[in-house]
């Protein structure tokens, strides 16, 4: 029996990329047919998953454990019964008797450290994860830009980095019925039922500034549209709305905040397009859901985004306000372009599945035992 042990902590709270990704992995991973494989999930002293995972332990395939408030403890009690150990998310604490992995989602901080929360900026960070990925016997990189980016910054050969893609979630398809989303969607104050979709709120590497300065350069596309704005409205010193209060265009700036996954799925689908010109994306989850829901689509040609949308999206400079601009009406204006966009995006989103995603992740988990 094979004994695999992983951070779970990012299971307690699935409501960023981070943490969907391991709920979205390690389901998969249990529903490949493993049977000499046991997984051991590590959790927060005084904290548990919600009861959405109660049918991952009836299979028989996981058991849940509990971390001490320091990780070393573990070696004693626990990890000597460990083949490896994965870090989820950037951290490698331990490791089994095979050695450990650890999952690096983006590097978005090292790249623009200007943007950091920490106190005293991003410096300590980068040599924490510099000496984790060094420590670590694989490293997994949900993209090849991320994968790349690992390497150059951190000093890695490219043979310790395996690039293993996202999947898009079985939660994103096409609605059959608007007039159900649009009633599921009734209680928000829409300034027009033809509108834009925007995921990522006041985050600055979400860019949202890009894309509010280029829409205010369209008054003709704001008088028959408006913009939906999902996720926080103030980050910092950000905020969405004083930023389109100070461009005249708040009265068709709709800000829904954090939205459950059906509602965001309703919006995916009745978005006339989906826009996500960040600055950086270590992969760029949101790209699929919309293909999935077969939005059209326009992207930064920055970080992960060209590789994920391949030619199913148009592609813009996140620096270009005017590139933008002409983007939007090219899109908008164009109903045989916005159909090619759906249709490609369709077609792409079949190249990321969970269960390829997982399949090769336990071929790594394999390798290493071996």
């Amino acid at each position: 029996m094979v004994r695999i042990g992983f951070d779970a902590s990012p299971l307690i709270d699935p409501a960023g990329g981070v943490e969907w990704h391991t709920c979205h992995l390690f389901r998969s991973l249990f529903e490949l047919d493993q049977s000499d494989v046991q997984f051991v999930g590590y959790l927060p002293a005084g904290r548990g998953p919600t009861d959405d995972y109660a049918t991952w332990v009836r299979s028989g395939k996981l058991q849940w454990a509990r971390r001490e408030t320091v990780w070393g403890r573990w070696r004693t009690r626990t990890l000597s019964e460990l083949d490896l150990f994965h870090g989820t998310n950037f951290k490698l604490p331990v490791q089994g008797r095979c050695g450990g992995l650890v999952t690096i989602h983006d590097l978005w901080l090292d790249r623009f450290p200007q943007y950091s929360r920490k106190l005293f900026g991003q410096r300590s960070s980068f040599f924490r994860t510099r000496r984790t990925v060094r420590k670590a016997s694989r490293v997994i990189a949900v993209s090849r830009c991320t994968a790349n980016d690992v390497c150059a910054f951190y000093g890695l050969p490219q043979d310790k980095v395996v690039p293993i893609p996202n999947g898009v979630s079985p939660d994103f398809f096409v609605e059959d019925n608007a007039t159900v989303s649009w009633q599921a969607l009734a209680r928000y104050p829409w300034p027009s039922r033809r509108f834009l979709l925007f995921v990522g709120g006041a985050s600055p590497r979400k860019n949202h500034r890009l894309l509010l300065n280029a829409l205010a350069r369209c008054p003709g596309l704001l008088a028959t549209h408006c913009l939906v704005v999902v996720g926080r409205v103030q980050d910092r010193s950000e905020n969405v709305t004083a930023t389109a209060e100070r461009l005249g265009i708040r009265n068709r700036v709709l800000c829904v905040g954090t939205v459950s996954v059906s509602e965001l799925r309703h919006l995916y689908n009745l978005a006339e397009l989906f826009v996500l010109p960040s600055l950086y994306e270590g992969f760029g989850m949101p790209v699929l859901e919309a293909m999935a829901c077969q939005s059209p689509v326009i992207i930064a040609n920055s970080g992960a985004l060209p590789e994920v949308a391949g030619d199913a999206a148009i592609q813009v400079d996140p620096h270009d306000i005017d590139g933008l601009a002409r983007a939007l009406h090219m899109v908008l204006d164009n109903a045989d372009l916005r159909m090619a966009l759906k249709q490609k995006g369709l077609a792409r989103v079949k190249q990321f599945a969970w269960s390829e995603s997982a399949r090769r992740t336990m071929d790594v988990y394999r390798t290493m035992c071996r």
